[in-house]
């Protein structure tokens, strides 16, 4: 009897235990993420900044990854860019779009931070006109209140400073825009002679973004190039080659000691021989991927410059140069470079992956002079058109 009562006790306490109310589980913290564009009425060539917040619970998350994408219309989501917010759990990125996108941010799913989509952002564009004091309004939270006062460039272009900028307005016979140029590439234009200099007005905003957190920017006669790692660098001359021609220049002097281990291999993920790969990612540091081929293997980037690029035998500034460069009695293309310069008897070029002048061992990006009965042919890409 005692083994009965004892048993019955044991049976009515695990009753208690597991039939009782549960204990309440712990929720995991809720992910959230908040998106804007600072401004989505916009004319052709103006920047808009993309920017928002990750949450878990009421807490920012640090280094979080976020993916900005875009889309056209109601097409497929394609992505931009992948940022990493800061300790606060803040990101932002520079947008020039080029046609009316929607935007939009999706967290990725990494440690105690979930994954989370964003509200929608659709840019749309206007062609009214944009005048000096009316952009300013727009940007005085990017870019501080005007200071000073306004400066007559020429009859259809005149200039003002914020705290943070320079905005420039240029008055056509069609219509009246006021492009804005900062960081620093302002610096670089100022030193350049700024909207009564050599460079002229600005053509548009800067196209930032880039790789290496870079920006471009066209000016009426030359462009200047900038990213997180080289300032401003300038490039005279017209049309979309110039921006190419001034990121190019501002990886002068670039060299390494071990075979095929420079940043351009790393960027296009290749261990050969980087001639190629340089004018691959000089075309796409400025947003211009499209004009200049993309291949892992030399072979394969002249293959792919003789299928879709027009060649021929006349330098021109910003045609790539080919040349053979190898004593085995045979004649086939070994290295290629941009010209930037032409001359009687010489072109001036950019070239990666070649010796240094000055002489030392490292190889690396420099300018030469070559004669013009060296190079083996030449490629127009489409912006020589």
């Amino acid at each position: 009897m005692p083994s009965l009562v004892l048993s019955a006790a044991i049976a009515l306490v695990v009753a208690l235990v597991t039939c009782g109310p549960a204990a309440p589980a712990q929720a995991a913290a809720r992910t959230a993420v908040t998106f804007s564009a600072s401004q989505t009425a916009l004319r052709k060539g103006e920047m808009t900044w993309l920017s928002g917040r990750v949450t878990v619970g009421s807490s920012g998350a640090s280094q979080a990854k976020v993916a900005v994408e875009r889309r056209a219309g109601a097409g497929a989501w394609s992505r931009l860019t992948t940022l990493t917010t800061t300790t606060t759990g803040r990101f932002a990125v520079r947008q020039r779009p080029a046609a009316a996108y929607s935007y939009r941010a999706r967290v990725l799913a990494a440690g105690s931070v979930g994954s989370a989509v964003s509200r929608t952002a659709t840019i749309r564009f206007s062609g009214a006109d944009r005048t000096l004091a009316q952009r300013a309004t727009v940007l005085r939270p990017q870019l501080g209140p005007l200071t000073g006062a306004t400066t007559a460039a020429s009859g259809s272009v005149r200039y003002r400073s914020t705290t943070k900028g320079l905005l420039v307005e240029v008055r056509t016979s069609s219509s009246v825009r006021t492009w804005l140029v900062y960081g620093d590439i302002l610096t670089a234009y100022r030193k350049a002679g700024g909207p009564k200099g050599k460079l002229g007005a600005p053509l548009a905003d800067p196209k930032c973004g880039l790789l290496e957190s870079g920006c471009v920017q066209r000016f009426a006669r030359g462009a200047i190039y900038d990213n997180a790692h080289t300032k401003g660098t300038v490039a005279y001359g017209t049309g979309r080659v110039t921006e190419i021609i001034a990121a190019e220049r501002s990886q002068l002097g670039y060299g390494i000691h071990t075979l095929n281990r420079s940043k351009y291999n790393a960027w296009a993920h290749s261990p050969y021989a980087w001639c190629s790969l340089f004018q691959s990612w000089a075309a796409a540091a400025t947003g211009n991927a499209a004009y200049i081929p993309q291949s892992t293997k030399f072979s394969r980037f002249v293959a792919a410059t003789k299928a879709h690029l027009r060649t021929g035998s006349t330098p021109r500034v910003g045609a790539l140069v080919f040349f053979d460069t190898d004593a085995d009695g045979r004649t086939a293309p070994t290295h290629v470079g941009l010209v930037i310069a032409v001359h009687a008897t010489t072109i001036t070029t950019i070239e990666a992956n070649t010796s240094n002048p000055a002489g030392g061992t490292a190889r690396g990006v420099y300018l030469k002079e070559r004669v013009r009965s060296w190079p083996l042919f030449y490629a127009y890409p489409k912006y020589l058109s």
